[in-house]
């Protein structure tokens, strides 16, 4: 019971510490909470208040997840930094998003700025490889698909097996519905020229051995940002959840730094 308890717990939302500096975790596309859940713990243990918001559609079903769009994921990410800035008595707070989440992250520094101290973006797919992107522009475009998804067969891009195992545990076995896929898709395209807006200090990490999101997304993101206030770390022996993987000690101590220098 405990066991079955725990694997759920990690696909729900989290809230750990407390205090008067904030960081809202936001996870990926087709993730959980558990894929921040082990940051978020460390960065309590470093005396922040941290949030783990569950997004719209994630961790249920299939078709949970179809009946969404990066409207509704950013709309979750939007309400939790609102949620979390009351938990802090109104003060500015920090967001890190992995992945998918790493966009909305950038989306809220671009439409909430004055509310964010600092971000962070984490193996974020500003485009995805060019037969995913063209793949999921087609499909999307064919009435008869709308119900389709695609197995996960392969699970997630971690190299760590044991955090790969945990990590699939906290995720029903739910396909990727192509009418997400290519909603993601437009919210990267939806960006590309829009990241002049984001004018918050802006970490960016990446690792050269990601299988999902190419790593040229990171200079990409770099270069768009209105800010030049910004930091590049790139990692060499993670895969895509980097949160997840073998240099995550390094991920969480990064985030620390920079979160702890702006809050």
């Amino acid at each position: 019971m405990r066991v079955a308890q725990a694997m759920r717990s990690d696909s729900e939302a989290f809230s750990f510490g407390s205090g008067e500096r904030g960081v809202l975790l936001v996870h990926g596309f087709t993730g959980s909470p558990f894929e921040m859940r082990l940051a978020g713990e460390d960065l309590a243990r470093r005396g922040f208040a941290v949030d783990g918001v569950k997004l719209a559609g994630h961790a249920d079903t299939t078709r949970a997840l179809a009946a969404t769009t990066w409207h509704d994921w950013y709309r979750s990410a939007e309400d939790a930094v609102t949620r979390l800035r009351a938990r802090v008595g109104g003060r500015r707070v920090a967001v890190v998003g992995l992945s998918m989440g790493g966009l909305l992250t950038l989306e809220l520094a671009r439409q909430h700025g004055d509310a964010l101290a600092c971000i962070g973006v984490l193996s974020a797919p500003l485009w995805l490889p060019p037969q995913a992107e063209k793949f999921a522009r087609v499909t999307a475009r064919l009435p008869i698909v709308r119900g389709l998804a695609l197995p996960k067969l392969a699970g997630s891009d971690i190299r760590d097996r044991e955090m790969k195992a945990r990590n699939a545990h906290a995720v029903p076995k739910a396909g990727m519905p192509l009418p997400a896929l290519a909603s993601l898709v437009e919210l990267g395209a939806y960006l590309r020229d829009k990241l002049g807006d984001v004018k918050t200090p802006t970490l960016i990490m990446h690792s050269e051995r990601d299988h999902t999101v190419p790593y040229e997304c990171m200079d990409a993101i770099a270069n768009r940002l209105g800010t030049s206030e910004y930091r590049k770390v790139t990692l060499k022996e993670s895969y895509h959840v980097i949160t997840l993987d073998l240099e995550r000690d390094k991920v969480f101590a990064t985030v620390a730094e920079w979160v702890g220098a702006y809050l």
